[in-house]
């Protein structure tokens, strides 16, 4: 597995040639070929090794060179192979890959083309060095690294005012989470002596109840800045300042998946406080509810879909305070594709009707834009939680597995799934299928995207439906970086303080895609959630398309809720 390298190194020389040789020699569209074959490469060897470690087991920890000599202990760049790491290093690689496609027809005739691909590849990077660690300072690098590029992303176009002031508040109130963070790291030091993570989780059980606590919570609070959790999420809606493709990067497979990630990474050491994970899933479950109550009345096409990210990172961190960390990772990899999708295809239709964001000034783009709208409608599906697409899957396992252990988590995640259906039809039957409000202007010059454009959509698409379906496989693939029975390098003491501290999920039973698809159609709990989510559908069908329900109306009689919103 030694050529495992390869994969942050990858987009990281892609970032050095297209830097030093971009405005050069590396015009449009070359700069953004080098970008297209630098993560396309690490993709490639992303998928290799995930295929090995899913045939033949085990973990690899490669140390490729010491950095940073600390006395007795020294921290080295490492790469950290297991289930989790091969998951989400897949996930990078293979949606940045297509998204970077994307981006060379998005971002044509763009006179800083070369520094957008540069800033692109040098985000990959940074957040492949975050997901490859074995030890939480080469974690911190990367998580700082990507708090850097996004910064860079956003104020893309710094000529804008309103760019530039969104990429300065991302920043800083990021950095409130990052100092949370940082915190954390140095008290994990200083108790246990060493910053590797198999180390960190087999000393464990020598530790004190609130000291893991503290340092549990602190790494957590990183996380709620980095993810746009309830109380640090006031950055993400003005992030969307920056070009589409970098909305979908940010929001989809990458930065804002970080700190459930990192959540899972470090498992046991949440795994062995009750308090951590309550507060985990507190948050989650917050956030996550009132996240799709803001993206009810939102009128921004980007926006929307930003507020459904935050909304579905609050799914994935409940399940991980549920102690369902496997269904969180695989919702994680099921929304990363279908949200790439839905940005990717609002960035399709905003260069068709020469971006105009707001949906109340679109309408029938069906008939202009046929693959973008079907594509968005798969999506829409996805987002739902309509069987057969990935979402369902996904989404729905921890709806039902909060039922089983915290009734107050359910019935907020419950109806959030349903107020997510209506938003995300009421955005879908505006923009696509509702009148032609169109600008007669801009309508004579509205048509299908171009080829490189479309093709990604068509795949993530595909994704979007088949993905569901690998359910029990993914289940079965984590379990030896998420199952504390099955971990490699855990040691019996720390086997036995993790297992205790995730035995709320115990009477959870895991089921196959099949099996679930079933019980969904049967049980009076997966009814309950297939009709509440078909109703948000029809509600926005009555109020948008059918125009029976008088939205206008709505908003009128209960002002002060629309106020608030």
């Amino acid at each position: 597995m030694e050529y495992l390298w390869i994969i942050p190194f990858s987009p990281l020389i892609a970032f050095i040639i297209i830097g030093l040789f971009g405005y050069k020699f590396l015009r449009e569209p070359k700069a953004g070929i080098v970008a297209v074959i630098g993560v396309a490469i690490s993709a490639v060897v992303s998928v290799i090794g995930f295929i090995k470690v899913a045939t033949e087991g085990g973990y690899y920890d490669l140390k490729l060179y010491t950095w940073v000599p600390i006395g007795d202990y020294s921290v080295s760049v490492s790469i950290l192979w297991d289930p989790l790491s091969a998951l989400m290093t897949c996930v990078v690689t293979v949606i940045s890959t297509f998204i970077f496609i994307f981006a060379t027809g998005y971002m044509r005739n763009e006179p800083s083309y070369p520094r957008f691909f540069a800033y692109l590849s040098l985000f990959v990077f940074m957040m492949l060095m975050l997901t490859l660690s074995d030890n939480l300072v080469q974690l911190f690098f990367g998580w700082e690294g990507v708090g850097l590029a996004s910064y860079l992303l956003i104020g893309f176009y710094h000529h804008k005012n309103s760019a530039a002031d969104a990429a300065f508040e991302s920043f800083i109130v990021n950095r409130v989470g990052d100092w949370l963070f940082l915190t954390g790291v140095i008290l994990a030091f200083v108790t246990f002596g060493t910053l590797d993570y198999i180390e960190i989780f087999n000393k464990i059980p020598e530790v004190g109840y609130w000291t893991i606590t503290a340092i549990a919570l602190l790494l957590f609070g990183g996380a709620v800045g980095k993810s746009a959790q309830l109380g640090l999420h006031i950055w993400l809606p003005n992030a969307m300042e920056g070009p589409t493709p970098v909305s979908a990067l940010i929001h989809a497979a990458t930065m804002v998946a970080a700190g459930v990630y990192m959540v899972s990474r470090v498992m046991p050491i949440f795994a062995a406080s009750d308090i951590a994970l309550d507060t985990v899933l507190f948050v989650g479950t917050a956030s996550a509810f009132i996240a799709a109550t803001i993206g009810l009345v939102q009128n921004d096409i980007k926006r929307i879909i930003a507020y459904s990210t935050m909304s579905q990172l609050g799914y994935m961190f409940a399940a991980e305070g549920l102690g369902l960390f496997k269904d969180g990772m695989f919702h994680l990899a099921s929304h990363a594709v279908f949200k790439a999708l839905l940005f990717l295809a609002a960035g399709s239709v905003l260069i068709g009707i020469h971006h105009i964001l707001n949906i109340q000034k679109m309408g029938q783009l069906r008939k202009y834009m046929p693959i973008t709208a079907t594509t968005f409608l798969i999506g829409a599906l996805a987002l739902a939680g309509i069987p057969p697409f990935a979402g369902f899957f996904s989404k729905d396992p921890i709806i039902e597995g909060a039922f089983e252990i915290n009734k107050l988590s359910w019935f907020l995640l419950w109806a959030g799934a349903a107020l997510t259906a209506f938003y995300i039809f009421r955005l879908y039957f505006l923009a696509f299928a509702n009148g032609d409000r169109l600008d007669p202007h801009v309508k004579k010059h509205v048509k299908e995207s171009p080829w490189n454009m479309t093709m990604p959509l068509i795949v993530l698409a595909t994704g979007a439906v088949i993905l569901g379906f690998f359910k029990d496989f993914f289940a079965h693939f984590l379990a030896p970086s998420l199952d504390p029975n099955e971990i490699p390098f855990l040691e019996e003491k720390a086997k036995i303080v993790v297992e205790e501290g995730l035995s709320r999920a115990h009477h959870v039973h895991s089921e196959g895609a099949l099996h679930f698809l079933i019980h969904s159609l049967t049980s009076p709990l997966g009814l309950l959630a297939l009709f509440t989510a078909l109703g948000g559908i029809f509600f926005a069908y009555l109020m948008y398309q059918a125009k029976i329900i008088s939205p206008v109306k709505m908003a009128r009689d209960y002002k002060p809720i629309y106020l608030l919103l």
